[in-house]
């Protein structure tokens, strides 16, 4: 995915339809959800979150987002639609000094940012879009899209990704992680390990860059497909059915479980440069 082509809106309206503005400071989840609108996430210039709606020129309450809050979370949802507009989009300006627990999600459209974000938690969650994200530092990251594409330039913090005809490309990550699709292949570059790995797909090939150095307890398997490794002390055999296998403990304690299991892609491991 070329991040470049979507993290500013193109081809859309210009003239915003509805804003929505308040204070978020004593917030602690903010849940935030769309039907067929894109979500950018933008800093906003001062303590004050708003929300601009770009929905086809609807005018109108019934149309304009609705906010909910009680003890516990703040949740902002789209108002009424008649049909899906994909060239709708939204803009969210959340400040940096705000820290909670973010969730976005749109049924169509994608979920863009270009800015680097620090929150207790972040879950990020489409259906038919995808996701293109500069950087995320949270203790639990999560993202999902069944059909779309997931890119991440950086996120530390434990990283959850999931998709099922999509790709996965994360540039850079810090922690450990949970990476699955069926048919995109998965490609995962870390920094710096102190969780396990987990890495599953049926048909997509496989590419990790692990860190240097970095003690790891690996274990991995391809059943039709063919495993590369260019890691000194990692092992890789095949075993009866023609199913490929690596495995091996490298690096000092303490140890991370990396776990990758593919059916029909090939997998290539590498060591950070």
């Amino acid at each position: 995915m070329n991040n470049e082509s979507i993290f500013t809106p193109k081809k859309l309206q210009k003239e915003v339809d509805h804003i929505l503005s308040m204070d978020i400071s004593t917030v602690k989840n903010l849940q935030i959800g769309y039907h067929g609108e894109t979500i950018f996430l933008h800093k906003s210039s001062d303590d004050t979150f708003v929300l601009k709606e770009y929905i086809g020129g609807l005018s109108g309450s019934e149309y304009y987002a609705k906010v909910t809050a009680n003890r516990i979370k703040t949740t902002i949802r789209y108002g009424r639609r008649e049909e899906v507009d994909r060239n709708a989009y939204v803009e969210v300006f959340l400040p940096e000094s705000w820290d909670g627990e973010l969730q976005l999600s749109s049924q169509y459209g994608d979920i863009v940012s270009d800015e680097s974000w620090s929150f207790d938690r972040f879950a990020a969650e489409t259906m038919e879009g995808s996701i293109a994200l500069k950087s995320i530092t949270a203790p639990r990251i999560r993202m999902s899209c069944p059909v779309g594409s997931i890119h991440v330039e950086k996120a530390e913090g434990f990283t959850d990704l999931h998709t099922v005809a999509g790709s996965i490309l994360a540039d850079d990550i810090a922690g450990g992680a949970k990476l699955e699709t069926s048919g995109g292949p998965i490609t995962a570059a870390f920094t710096s390990l102190n969780n396990i790995v987990e890495c599953n797909t049926l048909n997509g090939p496989v590419t990790l860059i692990l860190p240097k150095g970095a003690g790891i307890n690996m274990d991995g398997i391809s059943k039709t497909g063919t495993i590369t490794s260019e890691i000194a002390g990692l092992t890789v055999q095949t075993k009866p059915g023609n199913k490929q296998c690596v495995s091996g403990i490298i690096g000092e304690k303490p140890f991370q479980n990396v776990r990758i299991s593919t059916i029909n892609g090939n997998v290539l491991l590498r060591e950070e440069e």
